[in-house]
């Protein structure tokens, strides 16, 4: 099958060098067309982050997300808008 959504070492930090905040730390997964994923965890680990930035509304730190064979990871604001658009 063709994997629509992949997360490859994502991490999310937040915050200066004396308080840093690790919202994401090292996620990797794989989504294939047609299947349904269930994001699950406790309060705080990080779950409204992932979903962030995987829709846009926020960057990761490092790592790389590509959807649909694009990663929206290495895209500027204006590539953004125009994939939001074809979506």
């Amino acid at each position: 099958m063709k994997s629509i959504l992949n997360v490859e070492k994502i991490e999310k930090y937040y915050g200066n060098k004396e308080n840093v905040t690790k919202a994401i730390d090292n996620i990797s997964f794989k989504v294939e067309k047609g299947e349904f994923v269930g994001i699950m965890g406790p309060s705080g680990s990080g779950k409204t982050t992932l979903l962030n930035c995987i829709s846009t509304i926020d960057t990761v730190t490092t790592g790389n997300i590509i959807i649909n064979d694009k990663d929206i990871t290495k895209l500027k604001s204006k590539q953004l808008e125009k994939l939001e658009e074809t979506s």
